[in-house]
């Protein structure tokens, strides 16, 4: 059984990220639906550590973006959560999907290969395969759930099975149409899309709360993907962006390098911010900046801050500061050493 057609919309930050519109809204209730199932996150990973909240569904329908937080943690018309992982070395760990709750496999798919959509070719290659290697599950009162993108080879259900919340769907991959690893999960009831950190039907308010959430987790209920710091390091040489969602990042620097760079990568910030860094070591290291405000939204963002010299050994600090609206909205103190 093959998944529906899908839409997909692109969205150009840092790094051109594609991402899927799941389903075809229908229509929208006035009032918050009570939740009336209790959702797993559906990657079996640490928020915020292994893994990461990108994007948010779009529950404004014009084309404004406004995500279940009233943030901009989404893009026009997205219908689901994505769960990312940093970059296709991840891809290699075998990160579980699972499903979300009690069901039944209603469609699937498998053998896509996973790569990432750069190009048109590329995007011709996966025309009408938007979704990927997927998995449907109905939850019975017109709910259904649907996980795209997994790792090619990797779907463990069948048509027809039944499954119990946590049992594997398969492993998180880059199939489909995708410019970085990650699943994408969305909710429908009666072929409505529903926003699982509300509760709510596309079209109706955003909310600062939890209140009417169908995720089990509070943590990841409360969720709001601003401004999170994916990865930060030391290297050897200026960073180049384009290559962090193949490596993850580059090789940590050492004492055989020409320069010291500390680097940072985010996911979701917003226009106007500014980033403060920081970077001190031995022998007296230190230099800082701050950059000019963000021109745009960035659905990915790096910056570096360093100096062009021979790395020596011992303890380096690298401090990182959003700055919104002149106040310092999060801050990180990174700690490396170089032996």
């Amino acid at each position: 059984m093959f998944l529906p057609r899908k839409k997909f919309f692109a969205t150009s930050q840092a790094f051109k990220i594609c991402i899927l519109a799941i389903s075809t809204f229908v229509g929208f209730s006035a009032t918050a639906i009570a939740a009336p199932l209790s959702l797993e996150i559906p990657v079996k990973c640490e928020i915020g550590v292994e893994c990461f909240l990108q994007q948010m569904p779009d529950m404004d329908l014009s084309q404004a973006v406004v995500d279940s937080r009233c943030g901009s943690a989404s893009y026009d018309g997205h219908k689901g959560t994505d769960i990312r992982l940093l970059s296709m070395e991840d891809v290699k760990r075998n990160v579980l999907v699972i499903a979300a709750a009690d069901g039944t496999v209603k469609g699937l798919r498998d053998g896509e290969k996973d790569q990432l959509v750069l190009t048109a070719t590329d995007r011709r290659t996966i025309e009408n395969r938007e979704c990927g290697n997927g998995v449907v599950i109905d939850h019975g009162n017109g709910i259904e759930t649907q996980y795209c993108h997994m790792k090619m080879g990797s779907i463990a259900v069948k048509y027809g099975q039944p499954v119990k919340a946590g049992d594997p769907l398969g492993f998180v991959g880059a199939s489909g149409w995708a410019q970085f690893p990650h699943l994408h999960m969305s909710v429908r009831q009666d072929g409505n899309t529903i926003d699982p950190f509300t509760g709510r039907s596309l079209g109706e308010e955003c909310s600062t709360n939890s209140a009417g959430s169908w995720w089990k987790d509070k943590d990841f209920a409360e969720s709001t993907g601003d401004a999170e710091i994916l990865k930060t390091g030391l290297a050897g040489a200026p960073l180049n962006h384009a290559e962090l969602v193949l490596s993850g990042g580059p090789a940590n620097a050492s004492v055989s390098d020409n320069a010291i760079v500390g680097w940072v990568w985010f996911a979701n910030l917003r226009k106007d911010d500014q980033i403060y860094m920081s970077l001190t070591g031995p022998n007296g290291l230190a230099v800082k900046d701050t950059t000019k405000p963000l021109d745009r939204n960035k659905a990915s963002w790096s910056g570096f801050i360093g100096k062009k010299r021979t790395p020596e050994k011992g303890d380096y600090a690298f401090e990182i500061k959003v700055l919104r609206d002149q106040k310092i909205l999060k801050s990180q103190n990174s700690k490396f050493t170089i032996e």
